[in-house]
């Protein structure tokens, strides 16, 4: 009976187990769901491209870091060999959608209470699904740039 009164008493303290917080963000996942794919949606809302920039902005910033780093620097991955920009570029890819995916999680994680106001003053929200929805978004970006660089290493391979 208690637990039935703590269940539905929005003011009780949580429990603080994992596995309490695991069974928590079992019973939101659809909330999940939701908010991660209002998430991805909503970053590109109102812009020309949409959604595409998830495609087109990676493949921007490779492009630019390819020139700068390959022929302005002249950096080499490999010294003793041949070395083709394609190749210097994939491996420069690969590096930068791991970077992105911790920069983004860790640059947003400080706000997420703050960017988030409306859910955490108004209702009764689930709190620890937040960074689990930042997390989700990111990892959607990550999943869009990792097919891309498996793409591309494929023909890569196919070329050499």
């Amino acid at each position: 009976m208690k637990s039935a009164l703590l269940s539905t008493n929005p003011h009780a303290p949580l429990p603080t187990s994992l596995r309490s917080l695991l069974s928590s963000l079992w019973r939101n996942r659809e909330l999940i769901a939701q908010m991660t794919r209002r998430e991805v949606v909503g970053r590109y809302k109102g812009s020309i491209l949409g959604l595409s920039w998830s495609f087109f902005n990676p493949v921007l910033m490779l492009s630019v870091y390819t020139f700068v780093f390959s022929v302005v620097f002249k950096a080499r991955w490999i010294s003793d060999g041949e070395e083709s920009q394609i190749q210097f570029a994939v491996v420069l890819f690969a590096g930068m959608i791991v970077h992105s995916l911790f920069a983004e999680v860790l640059n947003r994680a400080p706000g997420l209470i703050l960017s988030n106001i409306n859910y955490v003053k108004k209702v009764v929200f689930p709190l620890d699904t937040l960074p689990v929805i930042a997390m989700c978004a990111a990892l959607f970006h990550y999943i869009v740039s990792l097919v891309r660089l498996f793409l591309v290493s494929k023909n890569q391979k196919g070329l050499c």
